[in-house]
């Protein structure tokens, strides 16, 4: 294909594959070498492996210096990972107005919003997101950046099962005269095992992007790079998406993979990752999908198979960096304070051991230093008791550093929002010893925490939206899939391909900003007590509240997915009204109890206005009495979404 231009020097060429290849190589030259170069420390760093200083030898096994490397930042990591998986995120879905779309055709989508989320939930489900989630995350704390990618798939091949068999059990004359029930083998051939949606992390070494882009969405292209074996590609190949895999096989190997791209299997297990493979390079734009292999053969070059000219990319960084689209690492940023408490550690043992490990000082005019043995109840003569003594070394030298390092710790947690107190860190910025100061640690910690992974959250909803795009391009028939019974139970419905049309938003539901779930729970039981207050206000004056609502916030915050089967039907609510019996019926005239006082046992000072169901009349019960009776006072709308009157 002739006449080809670069998008940004406008330079033409004479085919595809010089395309792609021009722009890999202006990628490398220009900063993806330097970038992989800076990832590979990170990941030494996060794993605790040390380098050798001014690229000298590793030190000899008789030095005595210690080289003790404690990978504190993954532990920092860690942390952070465990605080920000989410392996079942919850998606809110509705629907998108485009700006030509009039009012009837939105609300005609809001009847869809249930069928997508399902869709999303067993989407996820699908593709192993959970499995997929940390490699995401980790990716991200260590190299800055970390990318997803999104695909079709479909597998058919031959599956063999048993199935159940009839035999006759015949007479001598060939007459059946029983049958047994057995079973045997069954192949079936061409089966679909696997058609939906799926995602991967992709290796940033392996991720290209222009230089001159600020961000994925002005990206004029972007480039994966795959290291494939030679059957694959054929299978690709028969397939119908790949051609001229044999040309692969007819020239030599290019070598186009630097040492530092494979630095790190070789350092952990001295293993080449792209030993005895084929690099595919995958060239995307809104318009075109190019694959070149080895750089000299063009495997492919189709428009963009995707509805809308979508590159099937989510790019994400939870630190972003203004106008870079790689953000800050998190390694990044410890990096240097982790080898400067190796350094520290590394003096203080070294000091430990030479107090340990005496130092003998010997006169010069002593005839034969090695008659002198140096064992317990040993007995040396000398003339003069100075021609042998040990070295004397300050023992004070060994606890120098234990300050220093304690604040290093410290720092090692707070400066990415680590938890200090939980990991007995040292730091002097906030007073520690005391609840106030331990209070603003842990609200810091949390907000930072929290922001990083909201960037997260959005990768996630992004995902979402493409896969429901997926869906909607490649399910033609009707399909049924899992979800979540009203009562609990695994459950299946059918879905049709027109159900899940048209434009949505996809979020993530993010039950409250706090990140402690004692947090939220509390917060939804106070926000729950005070609706419960306010409820009878609101029903005197005409606006009753949808106490159900907010029981499901509850529910939420103690991740309860089944919230249906804590609510009774409207019939089966008013029988136990009537086993409850009725509530008094004004404040004015309370119920009298065992002593004749007008107050319940146990109750003082009952406001007037507080209503029948108000907390202070149904305290004396028992927290299920008290709960039954007002949602069933009120929850005879709000079973039904809340509309209409008190049934109380």
């Amino acid at each position: 294909m002739a006449g080809l231009k670069d998008p940004y020097d406008q330079i033409e060429v004479s085919s595809a594959v010089e395309l792609v290849v021009k722009n890999v190589r202006d990628c490398e030259r220009r900063y993806h070498d330097a970038f992989v170069e800076r990832v590979e420390r990170r990941y030494n760093s996060y794993r605790g492996l040390a380098e050798p200083q001014g690229g000298s030898q590793p030190p000899d096994d008789e030095d005595w210096h210690s080289q003790i490397t404690t990978p504190y930042v993954l532990q920092t990591c860690e942390g952070m990972l465990a605080t920000m998986l989410e392996p079942n995120p919850t998606f809110n879905v509705k629907p998108r107005p485009r700006p030509d779309e009039d009012l009837a055709e939105v609300l005609a989508r809001v009847a869809s919003t249930n069928a997508v989320e399902d869709v999303l939930q067993y989407a996820f489900d699908r593709a192993g997101f959970a499995q997929q989630q940390r490699d995401f995350m980790q990716q991200d704390l260590i190299a800055g950046i970390s990318v997803l990618k999104d695909y079709w798939l479909t597998e058919r091949r031959s599956v063999t099962s048993l199935a159940p068999q009839t035999l006759d059990i015949q007479d001598g004359l060939g007459n059946v005269i029983d049958q047994l029930n057995t079973h045997a083998e069954r192949t079936q051939h061409d089966s679909l095992t696997i058609d939906d949606a799926h995602s991967e992390v992709v290796d940033v070494r392996d991720f290209f992007w222009p230089s001159e882009a600020k961000n994925v969405a002005s990206a004029e292209y972007l480039i994966h790079r795959t290291y494939e074996s030679f059957d694959r590609l054929k299978r690709l190949e028969q397939a119908g998406l790949y051609r001229n895999v044999d040309k692969l096989k007819q020239g030599s190997t290019v070598g186009t993979t630097s040492a530092t791209n494979t630095g790190r299997e070789m350092k952990l297990r001295n293993v080449d990752r792209t030993a005895n493979l084929i690099e595919v390079l995958e060239r995307w734009t809104p318009e075109r999908v190019i694959t070149v292999g080895n750089r000299t053969v063009e495997l492919a070059d189709r428009p963009n198979p995707f509805w809308n000219g979508r590159m099937p990319f989510v790019v994400c960084s939870a630190m972003p960096d203004a106008f870079q689209i790689p953000g800050i690492s998190v390694v990044e940023a410890l990096a240097q304070l982790q080898e400067m408490l190796w350094t520290l550690q590394n003096q203080r043992l070294d000091v430990v051991r030479m107090l340990a490990n005496l130092i003998t000082v010997i006169r010069s005019d002593v005839d034969d230093p090695e008659a002198f043995e140096w064992a317990p109840n040993a007995q040396w003569f000398v003339e003069d008791t100075a021609q042998v003594n040990t070295l004397k070394i300050d023992p004070t030298v060994a606890n120098i550093t234990l300050q220093a390092e304690g604040l290093i710790k410290g720092d090692l947690q707070n400066i990415m929002g680590g938890l200090p107190m939980a990991s007995g860190a040292d730091s002097q910025t906030i007073d520690q010893q005391t609840a106030t100061g331990v209070s603003i640690i842990t609200t810091i910690a949390q907000r930072i925490i929290q922001a990083r992974k909201q960037h997260y959250l959005w990768s996630y909803a992004e995902l979402g939206k493409h896969f429901l795009l997926l869906y909607q391009q490649f399910v033609r028939d009707d399909r049924v899939i899992k979800i979540l019974g009203g009562q609990g139970e695994q459950a299946f419905r059918m879905i049709s391909p027109l159900e899940v049309q048209g434009d949505f938003d996809i979020t993530i539901d993010v039950t409250s900003d706090s990140l402690m779930r004692q947090e939220r729970r509390a917060e939804a039981q106070s926000l729950m007590q005070i609706a419960a207050q306010a409820a009878p206000i609101f029903a005197q004056s005409g606006a009753p509240l949808n106490l159900k609502a907010f029981m499901e916030k509850v529910l939420d915050a103690y991740d309860v997915p089944d919230k249906e089967r804590f609510f009774l039907p409207k019939a089966l609510a008013g029988q136990q009204q009537q086993q409850l019996g009725p509530p008094p019926s004004s404040p004015q005239q309370p119920q009298q109890n065992g002593n004749g006082n007008g107050a319940a046992q146990g109750v003082t000072n009952v406001p007037a206005a507080a209503g029948p169901q108000s907390p202070s009349n149904v305290t004396s019960m028992s927290p299920e009495t008290s709960m039954a009776r007002m949602m069933s006072s009120y929850g005879g709308a709000a079973n039904e979404g809340g509309g209409g009157t008190p049934s109380g």
